[in-house]
């Protein structure tokens, strides 16, 4: 039995068992070994690091669309503008023959009517849930609605203002009834209600940056792609930018930083124009509809979008109930473990016949020591094996150098006490490493008895 090889107590079973386990091959790695012996092997490593990479490249995508759900999607839509009035009791024009009428009537009057839509709703397929549909009046912050007549004649006012609160309800359109018998222009004055809010550019900075009306962060990104393109950027300190021609004329200044710009823009910005409708109210005929219709684009919330890709993040993910993917990944993933687990036991069985092959003398006489050792492990016996002791590299070993130098310390010593007339001491055993296991290569040391060489067989070690 090799001597530095020692039986495990019961204690250290549960140890050995867990540390077995964590040896066991459980990724899907091809050793360096077998990328040598197979040259074809790098193939599947190359597709492993693909793998990886698409991945990664999967899982930054599906961040990417979780982002996206939680900003609002738009999508532009028509809103078509519709102006009519409709008048009401009013009198027919008098011929020559008539004689005129002195008996008071009903007073004449008319209803301006002020109406909007999206012109594709109807046709919408997309749009199916008709709660959806958003009214007029949503798309404004408010209306304002003027009268050319003359005040002294019609003291109620010619001017009417609506304007946005937050606990109003949206409705489908507008209408004033005004009394009256005469045609009458009327302007319609809408502010458009934008989400997120535009902003009017001044003529110098739009001449810079090409656009008349965009959002606060569509400006900035528009004005840092023109610091780009011209290569403005201060080289040495790239939050500073130097100004061209056109930028020192607009901010008054050679320089300026980036913290500075949303404070210097803000100069430049106003509320956008509102939309001006005229038209003409008419009380010769009982209704009156505008020749001409005004088409204004919107942006809505797009719900069909952000459906879609709760839909594909839910069909894409992997503790989804009804996606057999990761079921499929990992019923592959065990097979590819079962093939390597198979090329290293063919390794194995390929360097035990490689081993034979080359040297089957020696092969077998190591073969047998191995199995004899392992035999006395099951048997529990801890006896030299006779077949490692009938080879010299049996004594070549450390522990055989100390305990040749312990015992002949032991000789010396008795020696000397029989020199000086008076009784030998007993040898100290040789002092062992910390927590009292002999030291790693050799066994436990013992004082060898008078006579008995060390690797005796009759001796235990």
């Amino acid at each position: 039995m090799d001597p530095s090889r020692k039986r495990s107590s019961a204690p250290d079973l549960p140890l050995l068992v867990a540390k077995a386990k964590r040896k066991r091959p459980n990724d899907n790695q091809i050793s360096s070994k077998i990328e040598a012996i197979v040259p074809e092997s790098k193939l599947y490593t190359e597709l492993l690091e693909f793998e990886k990479k698409l991945d990664a490249t999967i899982m930054r995508k599906r961040l990417d669309l979780q982002e996206t759900l939680n900003k609002p999607v738009k999508t532009k839509r028509t809103l078509r503008i519709f102006i009519s009035n409709l008048s009401h009791d009013q009198e027919t024009p008098e011929s020559d023959d008539d004689e005129p009428r002195l008996d008071s009537g009903p007073t004449p009057s008319w209803t301006l009517k002020v109406e909007g839509r999206l012109v594709d709703e109807a046709n919408a397929s997309a749009y199916k849930n008709k709660q959806t549909s958003r009214k007029f009046s949503s798309f404004f912050r408010s209306v304002m609605i003027e009268l050319e007549r003359d005040s002294n004649l019609y003291p109620n006012g010619n001017f009417v203002e609506w304007h946005k609160s937050a606990n109003q309800a949206d409705v489908d359109g507008f209408e004033i009834k005004r009394h009256g018998d005469e045609n009458v222009k009327v302007k319609v004055i809408l502010h458009v209600d934008n989400s997120p809010e535009r902003f009017k550019l001044s003529p110098e900075l739009a001449d810079v940056l090409a656009i008349d009306v965009e959002t606060r962060p569509g400006i900035m990104m528009a004005l840092w792609q023109y610091i780009k393109f011209h290569q403005l950027q201060d080289p040495e300190d790239k939050r500073n930018i130097n100004c061209d021609q056109k930028l020192a004329t607009l901010f008054g200044q050679p320089k300026i930083s980036f913290p500075a710009l949303p404070e210097l823009i803000g100069r430049f910005l106003s509320p956008p124009d509102p939309i001006v409708l005229e038209y003409t109210v008419r009380v010769d005929k009982p209704y009156h509809l505008s020749s001409h219709c005004y088409d204004l684009d919107v942006e809505l919330d797009d719900p069909t979008f952000k459906s879609k890709i709760s839909n594909l993040l839910s069909s894409t993910s992997l503790n989804a109930a009804n996606n057999t993917l990761p079921k499929q990944i990992h019923a592959q993933d065990e097979q590819i473990m079962q093939y390597i687990q198979s090329m290293q036991n063919s390794k194995t069985k390929r360097d035990f016949l490689l081993r034979f092959a080359n040297d089957p003398a020696d092969f077998l006489d190591r073969w047998v020591a191995s199995q004899s050792r392992d035999l006395e492990v099951i048997l529990g016996e801890s006896h030299v094996n006779l077949e490692e002791q009938r080879r010299a590299d049996f004594y070549n070993q450390q522990w055989v150098n100390e305990a040749v130098f312990h015992y002949m310390t032991a000789k010396n010593q008795k020696k000397l006490q029989e020199l000086l007339g008076g009784h030998p001491q007993p040898v100290p055993p040789p002092q062992q490493q910390q927590g009292g296991a002999p030291p790693a290569g050799h066994p436990p040391q013992q004082p060898f008895p008078p006579g008995m060489a060390p690797g005796h067989p009759g001796g235990r070690f």
